[in-house]
């Protein structure tokens, strides 16, 4: 009998045929994933700060789009005002003064560089900063075509630099006439406003805002704890790329949305990258040093491993091969314990598989269906116990054989459909085929076919078969007597044991007049009224002696009394109850 452990030889060759391959291995994996871990390190650090950048730009665009919206709902309220308007009316200056005054104080009216009420297409009251009186032409904001609603953004000439502004007009609306009678501008300077700056870089630590316009900066930029350079700036407006790296700062260029679309005003968000340097320097030191301690344990457990396990891994594959190849062997143990576990495992799965396969022999032909197994060419595989029967034959008449000779052509076609179906990979239920040939009593099987797959490929087709001869029977019966009961000239009634009426046939409706749907659940007396007797009722008799037969009077839909001769009957069931009455009648 052979074992696991028949030979002892030493697995010199080998064992030294793995360690010429596994060394070089070894170093080309741990070359690549010095370069992979290096470049990946790269990637990450870059992605974090460009994430955070994306989420910074996001913050920013919330802030702006809050600043914008406090300025929209204070310069709205001041224009719905109706003291402002009944000022212009009456030419009243103190009065819009006071009330544009009150608008300042507001606060968010502190943002305001801009505010001025104009009167007729000219400037009536400026309350802005003195600073832009008096050194640009604030005038040209007034005398442009009003656009009501909307965040314009417009270059005022100066003596010194052109201003940058954003203003938002709001119409005057006459309460009487409900006319437009002036305009109220407010606006913001973008190349003047540190507070604007300083809003827009709330949380974004480490981070310099710079507005941009046109491609040129708008302003100061706001700088947090960053020492940036004179140029950069310059050379990242030049660059192609909204997001990138250049002389040791990552940047990020968008656009910001004002009244919901894309605007000409950008923001630049510009970082060092000094933390991120030292991160991925750390990270990859840390990297190489532990990549390396893996490399190395993992190069002396494998040369340890291979040495002592070349040659019981020959002795286990020599076992497996007798397995695999049905012979019958027992597993010896070995030194090794891990290959001992491995030895009797597979003894253990190859009896449990054994014993399943039995198993399943056993339910094959045990079972009270007929089953069949046929391969691709139609040929018959296997039989049951329940298919032999079926087909009265024995089994090496049917085993080989084809498939199509045990049917007729009419019997076939159903079958073939199906079996078409299910080479493609889909199990068919409930195809029902008859054995036998009129006038003799023929046999009824309903099929269901499953597809048996080998490495995920059809290769046979399994068909299982459940006898229906006595359902086509009862079906067969229950057609004939509905077929009687809706052909009858005598109306039945059938009632449930609380005297319910379940069914009538159709002379009910023409002897009554009334209608199953109409009556289905009332009681006799409503299903069928009968005149009043001076004796017992014929339910009361039904309720004592289980029948009643006679001729009595019956009220009709129509509303007259007919003569009729009724029956009544109950039934009982196997347990001596009651479960229906059965009522019939005719005209006399």
């Amino acid at each position: 009998m052979p074992s696991v452990t028949h030979n002892n030889k030493p697995a010199l060759p080998l064992l030294r045929l793995l360690l010429r391959v596994l060394l070089p291995a070894f170093l080309l994996l741990a070359a690549a994933l010095l370069v992979l871990t290096y470049r990946s390190t790269s990637n990450m650090v870059n992605n974090s700060i460009q994430h955070q950048l994306r989420d910074a730009n996001d913050r920013l665009q919330i802030l702006m789009d809050s600043y914008l919206s406090g300025l929209d709902g204070l310069l709205a309220a001041a224009a719905e005002q109706p003291t402002l308007a009944l000022a212009l009316l009456s030419d009243n200056k103190d009065i819009a003064q006071a009330r544009l005054q009150d608008t300042l104080s507001h606060r968010n009216g502190e943002y305001l560089d801009f505010l001025m009420l104009s009167r007729e297409s000219k400037l009536w009251i400026n309350m802005s900063s003195p600073l832009y009186i008096t050194r640009h032409r604030l005038h040209k904001l007034v005398t442009s075509p009003a656009i009501y609603h909307q965040w314009i953004s417009t270059e005022l000439d100066s003596s010194l630099d052109k201003l940058i502004t954003l203003t938002q007009q709001y119409p005057v609306i006459s309460p009487d006439s409900g006319q437009v009678i002036g305009s109220l501008l407010g606006g913001v300077v973008l190349n003047d406003n540190l507070s604007l700056l300083r809003k827009l870089a709330q949380g974004a630590d480490n981070l310099s805002v710079q507005l941009i316009l046109n491609n040129k900066p708008v302003g100061p930029a706001y700088r947090n704890n960053n020492d940036i350079a004179t140029d950069v700036i310059s050379e990242i407006l030049a660059a192609p790329q909204p997001y990138g790296q250049l002389k040791g700062h990552y940047f990020s260029l968008q656009p910001i949305l004002i009244n919901g679309e894309t605007s000409e005003l950008k923001v630049l968000l510009l970082t060092d990258n000094t933390i991120a340097q030292q991160l991925q320097q750390n990270y990859s030191h840390h990297t190489l040093l532990a990549l390396f301690l893996v490399l190395l344990t993992a190069l002396l457990l494998s040369l340890y491993t291979l040495k002592i396990i070349s040659s019981p891994l020959a002795n286990l594959t020599h076992f497996a091969e007798l397995i695999r190849n049905g012979q019958r062997t027992i597993f010896k143990p070995d030194r090794i314990q891990e290959f001992n576990f491995l030895g009797d495992s597979l003894e253990r799965m190859v009896s449990a598989l054994q014993q399943k396969e039995q198993r399943l022999a056993h339910l094959f032909d045990a079972a009270n269906s007929a089953a069949i197994i046929i391969d691709n060419n139609d040929n018959i595989q296997a039989v049951n116990n329940a298919a032999i029967q079926l087909f009265k034959k024995e089994p090496d008449q049917l085993v080989g054989t084809p498939f199509t000779q045990h049917f007729i052509p009419e019997q076939l076609a159903p079958l073939l459909q199906a079996i078409h179906r299910s080479r493609k990979g889909h199990k068919v239920d409930g195809v029902e085929a008859r054995l036998g040939s009129l006038p003799h009593r023929p046999r009824y099987q309903l099929w269901t076919l499953a597809p048996v797959f080998t490495n995920k490929v059809v290769t046979a087709v399994q068909l299982q078969g459940q006898d229906i001869s006595r359902l086509k029977q009862v079906e067969e019966s229950l057609q004939l007597n509905s077929l009687v009961m809706a052909n009858m000239l005598e109306a039945v009634m059938i009632f449930d044991r609380q005297r319910r009426l379940v069914y009538a046939n159709p002379a009910y409706h023409h002897l009554t007049g009334y209608t199953l749907d109409g009556m289905l659940g009332q009681p006799p007396d409503r299903a069928l009224p009968l005149e009043p007797t001076e004796d017992l009722t014929p339910w009361q008799y039904v309720d004592t002696q289980g029948h009643w037969q006679g001729d009595i009077n019956g009220k009709l839909k129509h509303g007259n009394n007919t003569a009729l001769r009724l029956s009544i009957r109950s039934l009982s069931n196997d347990h001596g109850e009651i479960s229906h009455y059965v009522a019939v009648f005719s005209e006399r």
